[in-house]
């Protein structure tokens, strides 16, 4: 009877430490899917972990891009304080799927106003979420945007929105 008794609440016990795995799987899977961009649509499990592994390759990515950013700004900075010549503004346009990132590095000098870059980023579908200015580098200035289109069913069209920014700082 005892050994009856100590089965029964061996394979109680069990269930529960296996109902109690599932539901922190199902947490942690909730938790990776609230940290992927937005989508429209429900994911299984497994489109969820494809969709992770796709988006960490992204980030790394822009990881990279970032730091090649990071090594050009420097070496202007180092040649701005040599004496040598300013270089021309430059662009730089990342679509991170659901949000654009553009970079602008300018010297005090620009022919143009902030106005002009975020009109141009409204008339092309874009909200402008987050807009920051670096007037510590040096003769120049690094404008950052954190955009986002107005529509996620229409989206944003970065050649166009590069193109004409690169006509405004040119």
């Amino acid at each position: 009877m005892d050994t009856a008794a100590s089965s029964s609440s061996s394979r109680i016990n069990r269930t529960t430490v296996e109902r109690e795995r599932r539901m922190r799987l199902r947490d942690l899977y909730s938790h990776l899917y609230s940290l992927l961009p937005p989508r429209t649509t429900k994911m299984s499990t497994h489109e969820v972990l494809e969709q992770a592994i796709v988006y960490v390759n992204q980030l790394q990515n822009r990881v990279e891009e970032l730091k090649q950013m990071k090594l050009q700004i420097e070496e202007e900075y180092r040649e701005m304080t040599s004496g040598r010549s300013i270089v021309s503004p430059v662009i730089n346009i990342t679509d991170l799927n659901s949000t654009l990132e553009v970079n602008l590095i300018t010297g005090w000098n620009r022919k143009f106003k902030l106005c002009d870059i975020i009109q141009i980023l409204m008339e092309e579908g874009v909200e402008v979420v987050t807009a920051a200015a670096n007037h510590n580098a040096g003769d120049r200035i690094i404008y950052s945007f954190h955009c986002q289109p107005l529509s996620s069913r229409i989206g944003i069209a970065t050649s166009r929105v590069q193109e004409r920014l690169e006509d405004l700082i040119s």
